[in-house]
């Protein structure tokens, strides 16, 4: 009986480990991934105002139309 009491007392800074794993799951993570979808969607808007720039400069407005 003695070890259930001791394995459930609080232990380190959090209190419980359950508290670091809410921080973990609930805080840390959706903001690198909210970080992660940011950096994406800018890089993708560099990229086509990049090409957008290249396609004006030679010339070409759209792609021909293919006939298969």
């Amino acid at each position: 009986m003695s070890i259930v009491i001791a394995a459930s007392t609080s232990h380190g800074i959090w209190g419980s480990d359950t508290w670091g794993l809410l921080f973990t799951y609930a805080i840390l993570m959706p903001a690198i991934v909210t970080g992660l979808i940011v950096v994406a969607i800018v890089s993708g808007r560099g990229d086509k105002e990049a090409d957008d720039e290249l396609r004006g400069r030679w010339g070409r407005k759209s792609s021909p139309p293919s006939d298969s």
